[in-house]
């Protein structure tokens, strides 16, 4: 819902809908699961808008990636809630120069 109405003032503001405006957070009660390293990670979403994780509370996935691997990660990406960027393709590809 809050999604929605988003979009609906960025068409009223713009007359344009940004098509980078996706919402990766999970519906409240989703159980994200991760393998990584061996060890299954599981996290909750709740309900204002922050993850549990081992008996603490974060405000985002990011914070619980970097967490587990010890380095920084898009949140959303490691927990499989978001593609990974496509590489640009050149309009040259395959040719010589």
């Amino acid at each position: 819902m809050e999604r929605n109405q988003r979009r609906i003032e960025s068409l009223l503001e713009t007359g344009q809908v940004r098509k980078c405006d996706r919402d990766t957070r999970p519906a409240v009660g989703t159980v994200l699961t991760r393998e990584y390293r061996d060890v299954e990670y599981c996290v909750v979403a709740t309900g204002d808008d922050q993850y549990e994780f081992n008996g603490r509370m974060y405000p985002s996935l990011s914070m619980i990636a970097r967490e587990i691997t010890g380095t920084r990660w898009s949140g959303p990406l490691f927990f499989g809630l978001k593609a990974p960027a496509q590489p640009a393709t050149s309009a040259r590809k395959g040719t010589r120069r």
